[in-house]
């Protein structure tokens, strides 16, 4: 084979081995089929505050004492999830939306929350969850971005 085709059948392969989910099925089944996903980034308006452990100064003054180190999703639609250095796991509930292409995460108890996973940030080692809330930086909105990572 010619070198000149080579290169183009190369690339399409490589880039088809990590790509974002296409559909919240397909995302559900990534994100079921991994046993822990543990946290890599936090990212506040796409800067990042948190990053493998350590803290980022941020602009905001913004610093997360507590943050899930480590979540899981179950096929029932639990959602369970370990904040560092706490010595019980929190459990809330996930669901698919098909018809808004998301998969959305709330509170069990208060049946409350936003937190949205959307297929195209899925992939097979690695999702991100994003909310927006005016709780980090009041009155402004902030955008809240989690990128967990497979790492079992």
């Amino acid at each position: 084979m010619k070198l000149r085709h080579f290169v183009p059948i190369f690339l399409l392969i490589l880039s088809g081995c990590n790509r974002p989910a296409e559909n919240v099925d397909e995302a559900q089944a990534r994100l079921t089929a991994v046993s822990k996903w543990r946290i890599q980034e936090i990212l506040m308006d796409e800067a990042p505050v948190f990053k493998e452990g350590k803290h980022i100064p941020h602009i905001s003054g913004v610093q997360f004492d507590e943050y899930m180190d480590w979540v899981r999703f179950l096929p029932d639609g639990t959602f369970e999830g370990h904040f560092k250095g706490a010595t019980e796991n929190k459990h809330f509930q996930w669901e698919k939306y098909k018809k808004q292409n998301v998969i959305a995460l709330r509170d069990t108890v208060a049946k409350t929350g936003g937190w949205n996973i959307y297929p195209r940030n899925v992939y097979e080692d690695t999702f991100e969850m994003e909310t927006r809330s005016t709780l980090y930086d009041p009155p402004r909105m902030t955008k809240l971005t989690l990128k967990f990572v497979n790492k079992s």
